[in-house]
């Protein structure tokens, strides 16, 4: 299951130099295996890059196969923080080709993934940087952020790449990508590939909760491990020592053979050569320090070099928990001496971020010739390792005391002779690897004390030309012997500062200082906005450049305004002698335009609005634009306000504007623009009051009728309107027309045609009534009235028989001799039935309207159980259900 894709393009190029001054190297590496065991690794041979500044921190003497990386080094889910990542990141490429997306700016949203025995859950969020998916995913699964980091590169040189490709990401780690397939879609992306990697790893120890599966390289026993894919190539036993070793030849299961081991660096084979586990050993140790060493000592040893009279000491140490220097102790044979880890270094930052510069070392310790040891540890115990050293016997004497910047070159001072001979000496001054020789020619009144019979002339004090920067100066006395190095930080010769950036009508205005510190001639400096610039001479008094630097006079100020439109701006101001960048600011241009949106109020029918606009570069009046919810129109702003002069001298006072907009009645949402420079004045949320008015007089029954009365009315309009009128829940609108004299005397110009005298005709019997005005859907209430009726009637029995069923009962008119009927349903059936059989009684009870006003009728139906529901027609009134059994 691992894989050989094809790099594009030349590999990504060696760490920053900043980072050779700790001692440590990156070299990109192509991606040489993948994952989880089983296949053949790739045998493509490595393209090289070129080396940091610096000796290789990777020697292949110290590589063991057997022992790669130390477990604690390995699983240590806490090794780097976020931000220590993200500097390391930062380091690495500090800036990317256009187009592309490095790995320090790469972004994926990931998803929370569940606890297993392989790793702790993971809590997923929008937009995570890949700095923070490093360090989540190795807080997890307790793998080293620093392993993830070194398998990025091993794999697809991701660190380093300032051009990566898609899939560099989507096979980020190599997981589940095979020799001879296409990677696993199910494991693609960098989240995804970052934590099964990961994941794996953790898979490969066998944890409690899974099965002993991964068991073909058992530790504390030799294994036969192979040198490549090809079985023809050989293996050699390798006594695995730990779980972290035996987890890197589950992933890439081949060790390096003598030919690959030849150079670390390299891309030597023969045929037989594999990169995969050499890569990964030889990264870590650039980036990281000895992998198999203690578990992150926060520091390092870099380099025991033989100087004149004893051995020069350099490294790093921090307490990554606090900002002030540590203590270092460097013995020799034995014999200790403290020195304080406070000498600058600019990367310390990039893998510590929020301490400072100053923890570096660099101290010179006495030391007899002959071969020595050199120990250096921490104050708190952590040991930074050994060195042997080989301190040559020589008559020559001496010492850097001084390697400073100062403006123009190194100030160097010290002293040089040779003990067996008072003949002047020479000094070699190296500058990054480029050297001058100086005489050494300055009196020093003690050295006859200590070196008798050598005279006195043996002291060096000079300036070196350089220019500003970091610098590695290295001084050789007599018979070349080493005298120190010192790393020389020197200023810049121009020095500057913008004072203010301002935003006026119409543009911007810059001032400032900006001087060379080598001459009292004034400079200029260029200002960009927004990436279009021009040259601002720096010839103005400036108090603050003489305080600065007084050498210089006080010839040094700028000042200037650049056009601009109103709005926001980048404004950029670059020193010319040597670009010496002052900064960037944004500064918002104002507005020419200026007003207020002060009311908006709600009348009958519409809105009235009110405020004030004018361009502050002239006096004539303009115009606003108002919408009412998003549609709008012009007003002129040319309203006399008498204090609008007072604000804004000359402009005159005519700029204030005021006016109605139709608009129905509720809630409106009204906006004003100027129309200048359509700067908004903002928006107001205003309620429109109806100008509808109504009102429900009466509410009268009659036999059958129910009348109901009131009037409706537009207070600004002619137009008769309309009220909706429900009986008992069903309706329909009904015009306000009658003439109501009285309407326009209150209502003046509206006319007489809005009242309402409404017949509906409803059963006997109670009824709700309600009304609505339709204008405004105002709601004039509900009201119940019972309504009464002439027509009487009653069921008298309801049975089932032979054929149908029979109903008996009566109806009459109390008016009227006529017939009245019963509207008969069964089952859903339905028809009339008249009652019209004499009934002697009914005259005598309703006088007048006759004897034949009874039912008896049989409804034919068919036998069994039926539902009877009867109604008397002449009001529709219900005279109620029963079931019936038909025999």
């Amino acid at each position: 299951m691992t894989r050989n894709r094809a790099r594009r393009g030349v590999l990504a190029a060696a760490l920053s130099a900043v980072l050779a001054l700790a001692g440590l190297t990156a070299v990109a590496a192509p991606a040489s295996a993948a994952v989880p065991a089983s296949a053949a690794e790739a045998s493509v041979a490595p393209a090289t890059a070129p080396q940091a500044a610096s000796v290789p921190a990777a020697t292949a003497s110290d590589f063991d196969p057997g022992n790669i990386i130390s477990d604690a080094n390995f699983f240590n889910g806490n090794a780097m923080s976020a931000g220590a990542v993200q500097n390391f990141l930062n380091a690495q490429v500090p800036s990317c080709r256009s187009g592309y997306t490095c790995l320090k700016d790469y972004k994926q949203s990931t998803w929370t993934r569940s606890a297993d025995a392989m790793c702790n859950s993971y809590s997923g969020a929008a937009n995570e940087s890949a700095a923070t998916i490093i360090t989540k995913v190795g807080q997890a699964c307790n793998v080293s952020q620093a392993v993830l980091i070194v398998l990025l590169q091993k794999e697809q040189s991701l660190i380093t790449d300032s051009w990566p490709s898609a899939s560099q990401y989507t096979s980020a780690t190599g997981f589940a990508c095979p020799d001879t397939a296409p990677c696993d879609a199910e494991y693609s992306g960098f989240y995804n590939q970052v934590y099964k990697a990961a994941w794996q790893y953790k898979r490969y120890s066998n944890p409690p909760g899974t099965s002993a599966f991964f068991n073909w390289f058992p530790v504390g026993k030799y294994s036969a491990v192979r040198y490549h894919p090809n079985a023809a190539c050989g293996s050699s036993p390798v006594l695995i020592q730990n779980q972290a070793t035996a987890g890197l030849y589950y992933y890439t299961p081949y060790q390096p053979n003598a030919v690959a081991m030849s150079n670390v660096y390299g891309a030597q084979t023969d045929g037989c050569s594999s990169y995969g586990n050499r890569n990964f050993w030889r990264l870590y140790t650039d980036w990281f320090g000895d992998p198999r060493g203690s578990n992150n000592p926060h520091g390092s040893f870099d380099t025991a070099v033989p100087v004149a009279g004893g051995i020069q000491v350099t490294g790093w140490a921090v307490d990554p928990t606090s900002a002030n220097p540590v203590g270092i102790t460097v013995s020799v044979d034995g014999q200790a001496t403290s020195v304080t880890a406070d000498v600058r270094l600019d990367w310390i930052p990039a893998l510590y971020p929020n301490i400072g510069v100053n923890h570096g070392f660099s101290t010179i310790v006495n030391a007899l010739p002959g071969s020595r040891t050199v120990c250096v540890s921490k104050a708190n115990g952590a040991d930074l390792g050994c060195k042997t050293v080989v301190v040559p016997s020589k008559t020559a004497a001496g010492y850097l005391d001084t390697a400073e910047g100062v403006v123009g070159g190194v100030h160097i001072a010290g002293w040089s002779l040779n003990k067996a001979s008072a003949d002047k000496t020479y000094i070699w001054v190296d500058i990054d690897g480029k050297g001058q020789l100086f005489q050494v020619d300055l009196k020093l009144n003690w050295t006859p004390v200590l070196y008798p019979n050598t005279g006195n002339t043996h002291g060096y004090d000079r300036v070196v030309p350089a220019s500003p920067g970091a610098h590695k100066v290295c001084v050789y006395g007599y018979d070349s012997v080493l005298l120190g190095c010192k790393t020389a930080y020197v200023p810049a010769n121009e020095a500057g500062a913008v004072e203010s950036a301002t935003g006026v009508l119409g543009g911007i205005k810059v001032s400032g200082w900006s001087l060379d510190k080598r001459t009292t001639a004034s400079t200029y400096v260029w200002v960009n906005v927004d990436g279009a610039g021009s040259a601002l001479y720096a010839g103005a008094n400036s108090d603050a450049a003489a305080a600065a630097w007084p050498a210089a006079g006080k010839k040094h100020g700028f000042s200037g305004t650049f056009s601009a439109k109103p709005g926001p701006h980048s404004v950029c101001v670059t020193g010319t002698v040597e670009n010496t960048s002052y900064g960037c600011r944004t500064v918002t241009v104002p507005n020419n335009e200026v007003g207020s949106f002060d009311t908006a109020t709600g009348v009958l029918g519409g809105i009235n609005v009110s405020g004030w606009s004018l361009d502050q570069t002239k006096s004539e009046s303009t115009y606003v634009w108002v919408t009412v919810d998003g549609a709008g129109g012009p007003l002129y702003a040319g309203g006399k306000l008498g204090w609008i002069e007072a604000m804004f001298p000359g402009k005159g006072a005519n700029h204030g504007f005021g006016g109605f907009f139709k608009a129905s009645a509720g809630k409106h949402t009204v906006c004003v623009w100027g129309t200048k420079e359509n700067v908004s004045y903002g928006c107001k949320d205003v309620t429109v009051p109806s100008s509808g008015a109504a009102s429900w007089d009466t509410l009268t029954a009659s036999d059958r009728k129910i009348t109901v009365t009131g009037w409706a009315v537009d207070r600004i309009s002619k137009t008769s309107q309309y009220v909706w009128v429900n009986v008992d829940g069903s309706g329909r609108p009904y015009l306000a027309a009658n003439n109501l004299d009285w309407i326009d005397s209150y209502f003046p110009g509206v006319g007489k045609q809005h009242g309402f005298a409404i017949d509906i005709p409803v059963s006997g019997g109670p009824h709700t009534v309600c009304i609505t005005a339709t204008f405004d859907n105002q709601d004039l209430g509900c009201r119940t009235i019972d309504v009464p009726s002439n027509g009487a009637a009653s069921v008298d029995s309801v049975t089932g028989v032979k054929g149908g069923v029979r109903i008996t009962g009566w109806a009459v008119d109390r008016t009227s001799t006529a017939t009245q009927y019963f509207w008969v349903d069964i089952d859903g059936k339905a028809g009339p039935v008249a009652a019209n059989v004499r009934l002697d009684w009914i005259n005598a009870y309703f006088p007048g309207v006759g004897p034949d006003h009874g039912v008896d009728s049989v409804v034919a139906a068919s036998s069994g159980s039926h539902k009877v529901c009867i109604w008397a027609t002449y009001d529709n009134r219900g005279m109620g259900c029963t079931t019936v059994v038909v025999p």
